[in-house]
């Protein structure tokens, strides 16, 4: 039961709100507040799903996110802009937030955003790394999972494509975007000393082409007192391109990764993933492939391809159905698999 009760009452009243505005809950000369969310359910099977050794298993997840911005008065065509998003728990035995939990932040972050130079936000962002992870990043049901490897044991706040305690810039020139960012410790990630981040990205697009080259590069320091992990350093650089041809669309990234260890060895790590989607009328199929090779181990590290068909209903609003067949895992080779249908409704 979600706790604080001004938030439990303005609910019903922002939702009906949003549905009558288009998601603008206010809207005036100087400020904007939009209210956005998911609903998502999805039934699996397959020991390779979250449904495990279960013959089937279901689940319901949910988001709940508000945007706002202010016009400055004090400097000319500017800003100031925050977001607030949670994962939401949608069941009882929900075990993806922690126990007792109702919210768990997704992003939430202040700052300052200009029409000419960009924007720089301070808080937990969408950092600079997912300017190539969202190449493959399109199935509903699936989430690529090569990209962040070892992290974590640095940065206990990372998830993904998102970090606690950034100072982050993102500009946009035409079709260039370049996003630098400064990740400092906090509570969260007391073995973090600091973390750099930056990425290009271009997007160009003519008569039915697209055509969407990214580079990415990431350092994090571990603090020299902080225990419970050997690694010392990890350094991360990603490329890729996207590729669009009327209703065709190709993705392919590739990641390498130096993890330092105390003694002053290196494990190495290099992964590629890939995804291919067409898409005629309401109706979307991807498909995809995807490997990480630790150095000097026989087997992949992690293995596997996926099938998706998407199905628009609406806006928005998805039912898609996915097969994912893992060949690898942790250096072993895997024979499980899963099928995911899930229903989809952003908002």
């Amino acid at each position: 039961m979600i706790r604080n009760k001004l938030l439990l009452t303005l609910l019903p009243t922002l939702c009906l709100a949003s549905f009558a505005q288009a998601q603008t809950v206010y809207d005036d000369e100087t400020n904007t507040l939009d209210i956005y969310g998911r609903l998502e359910g999805q039934i699996a099977q397959g020991d390779g799903s979250f449904a495990g050794e279960d013959d089937r298993s279901g689940r319901m997840s949910g988001r709940l996110g508000f945007a706002m911005s202010r016009e400055l008065s004090a400097i000319e065509n500017s800003r100031v802009i925050g977001k607030f998003e949670w994962q939401i728990r949608t069941e009882t035995n929900d075990t993806r937030l922690d126990e007792g939990e109702d919210l768990e932040a997704r992003y939430n972050y202040l700052g300052i955003e200009n029409d000419d130079w960009g924007m720089v936000i301070f808080g937990r962002t969408k950092n600079p790394m997912y300017q190539v992870m969202k190449m493959t990043d399109k199935y509903k049901n699936y989430t690529p999972g090569i990209y962040n490897y070892g992290i974590s044991s640095i940065d206990t706040s990372y998830k993904y494509n998102r970090q606690d305690a950034t100072l982050q810039y993102n500009g946009y020139f035409g079709i260039h975007e370049v996003q630098v960012a400064y990740v400092m410790g906090n509570g969260e990630n007391d073995r973090l000393d600091n973390g750099i981040m930056a990425s290009y990205r271009m997007n160009y697009k003519g008569n039915g082409f697209k055509l969407s080259p990214a580079l990415a590069v990431s350092r994090y320091k571990r603090k020299d007192e902080a225990t419970g992990t050997s690694r010392k350093q990890h350094d991360q650089i990603m490329a890729g391109i996207e590729l669009g041809w009327n209703d065709f669309k190709f993705g392919v990234t590739a990641d390498y990764v130096d993890i330092k260890q105390n003694s002053g060895n290196h494990d190495k790590y290099f992964g590629m993933d890939s995804i291919i989607s067409y898409k005629w009328d309401r109706f979307t199929v991807l498909a995809g492939y995807s490997f990480l090779d630790e150095k000097d181990q026989d087997v992949y590290e992690k293995e596997d391809w996926r099938i998706e068909g998407q199905w628009t209903l609406a806006r928005r609003t998805y039912l898609s159905l996915t097969y994912d067949r893992e060949l690898a895992s942790k250096n072993k080779d895997s024979d499980d698999d899963s099928i995911t249908l899930g229903l989809r409704y952003d908002f």
